[in-house]
């Protein structure tokens, strides 16, 4: 889950009560938790990829004498898993995953413009969905460690923007542009699952989470000229935000029957962060700035983003829609992923 998780994923912990035949046995008390952020530190002459714990520095993932950003995190176990870019000596975007500190790999070589923009882990396999140029064209991708899936052919502009493992199935979401608008779209397993637009309007998925059978999935579609955020439940449009300024959810994450969004609406010149829950706005985070990635554990809301303070953007984490932490005095939170201590 960007991601994340998810896009920013984490599993929430269901906590139950059991009885003996003489007297309850108490519940087990909450349990610790660590919260990770990824995003960039623009404070540098160069962007430069962060990983953050409880709103403390933990990893600075590369130098400022390049450009890079991290867009995805996820724990598993005691290990740190971070997706995003770095570019190279000419310039190039190349597409990477770090483990904990170091380098994990690159998944491109650098002689086309790419970069990961999730990463999930399972069963020891490094799930990571992003794009990379032919040339002409962005081909949309799908990395299983450092092996890559083509999910479009490359004929036309894709970018793959959220991946979600459930079981054996692999999900990724994104878009793909059919020669007039970009379509929405879901893939299973590498292959199209289906689209979610029908083309007459521009629509991109931003956000995929998995809940059983059911594949929900968060973004936008067009509506003459104006973006309207909307959640697909499988392939059905289940709800969609109303107001007459432009809007996107970056983020999906689903807890029970509850679907909780995070992204933006356009009220005036300002883009608002804000975050809803089954379609109705929960909480207006900062009046300048966007929710990039949202993750909820034990009936707690956590967002990861960015507020723009004068000139700047800081990059920010949000609990309950209160300011929780900045992070960077300029920067981005891209992903967050709420991790119980062992």
């Amino acid at each position: 889950m960007k991601k994340v998780i998810l896009v920013g994923a984490a599993v929430a912990a269901m906590l139950a009560t059991g009885f003996t035949a003489c007297k309850p046995t108490p519940p087990e008390p909450p349990k610790e938790i660590d919260i990770y952020v990824a995003g960039s530190d623009n404070t540098g002459a160069k962007r430069v990829a962060k990983v953050w714990k409880n709103g403390k520095e933990l990893y600075t993932l590369t130098e400022d004498s390049r450009t890079a950003d991290a867009h995805s995190v996820f724990v598993a176990g005691n290990d740190v898993y971070t997706a995003g870019y770095e570019s190279d000596d000419e310039g190039d975007y190349v597409a990477k995953v770090w483990k904990n500190e170091d380098e994990l790999y690159a998944l491109t070589s650098g002689d086309n413009y790419a970069e990961a923009y999730s990463v999930f882990v399972s069963e020891d396999k490094v799930y990571t969905a992003g794009y990379e140029s032919n040339g002409t064209k962005n081909v949309a991708k799908l990395w299983k460690n450092k092996s890559a899936t083509n999910l479009t052919t490359g004929t036309n502009e894709a970018v793959a923007y959220s991946v979600f493992v459930a079981g054996s199935n692999v999900y990724t979401a994104g878009y793909e542009h059919n020669g007039t608008n970009d379509v929405a779209k879901v893939w299973k397993k590498g292959s199209e699952l289906y689209a979610l637009t029908n083309g007459d309007n521009h629509a991109r998925a931003r956000s995929v989470f998995v809940a059983g059978e059911d594949v929900y999935t968060a973004g936008y579609e067009d509506n003459s000229g104006s973006w309207v955020a909307k959640v697909w439940k499988n392939k059905k449009v289940v709800f969609k935000v109303s107001g007459s300024g432009s809007s996107s959810f970056n983020s999906v994450y689903v807890v029970g029957e509850d679907i909780y969004t995070a992204g933006f609406e356009i009220s005036g010149s300002n883009w608002v962060a804000k975050v809803w829950k089954n379609g109705e706005e929960l909480y207006e985070l900062a009046d300048r700035g966007e929710a990039n990635c949202i993750v909820v554990y034990n009936g707690d809301v956590y967002v990861a983003g960015y507020e723009i303070e004068g000139s700047d953007f800081v990059a920010k984490v949000w609990k309950n829609g209160k300011e929780l932490y900045a992070l960077a005095d300029k920067g981005e939170a891209n992903s967050i992923f709420v991790a119980e201590r062992p």
